[in-house]
């Protein structure tokens, strides 16, 4: 005799068990999406840091490079790669801002200093995370292979000059491997400061005003 009961139950139990795997199914599928993601930011965080290292290390060599005669060679602040005014004739700026560190989003870096002069030879990140890039540095970074800590990325005035006697190939990939674009650090977000994109204004388009995205597309 057909138990109609019966057969409806294991229906019932089926669709159950149906949604419990694609439950399992979905969040396995968000938690390997989510680790990617995570990966995919650590390793721009990480080119992040390169390049604006690679700033600071610009900036303490051209601070260097342009000392007057009898002045100190090192600054005791970054403050002073903002506006240098040991001449004060001709007050130099060698680093656009104080950029945050991008692995840690901190304003605040780690200072290699001369232990008599208390004065700044190299800035590095304060993160103690092991960095996923350990080989295939370019010229200027090779110090930096098989390091077990970010925060061994000691940007000096040394690998601004190797930077600038085109040592480094960072910014020659650009245009050799795969178009990689080397980042401006302007464009780098800051947590302190939040930047609010700016519409610009209409333009005409067939005797309509539309916003210039759309004329974009």
């Amino acid at each position: 005799m057909f138990n109609f009961y019966t057969t409806k139950k294991s229906q019932q139990g089926f669709a159950y068990l149906s949604l419990l795997i694609f439950i399992a199914i979905l969040g396995l599928t968000t938690s390997a999406l989510v680790q990617v993601t995570s990966l995919m930011n650590r390793r721009s965080a990480e080119d992040a840091l390169l390049t604006i290292g690679s700033e600071y290390a610009n900036a303490l060599k051209s601070y260097s490079q342009n000392s007057p005669a009898g002045a100190d060679d090192e600054p005791l602040s970054l403050q002073e790669l903002l506006r240098d005014t040991r001449n004060p004739a001709a007050v130099k700026r060698h680093l656009r801002q104080i950029y945050p560190d991008p692995i840690t989003g901190s304003p605040n870096w780690g200072l290699v200093t001369d232990p008599d002069t208390k004065r700044i030879q190299g800035v590095f990140s304060q993160s103690e995370t092991k960095p996923l890039k350990v080989s295939n540095f370019s010229e200027a970074f090779q110090g930096f292979d098989n390091k077990l800590k970010i925060r061994e990325w000691v940007f000096t005035a040394e690998i601004g000059q190797s930077i600038d006697s085109g040592a480094d190939l960072l910014k020659i990939n650009k245009n050799i491997n795969n178009n990689k674009k080397f980042i401006d650090p302007s464009t780098i977000y800051d947590p302190l400061k939040e930047k609010i994109p700016r519409e610009e204004a209409p333009q005409s388009k067939d005797g309509l005003f539309v916003s210039p995205s759309v004329l974009q597309q």
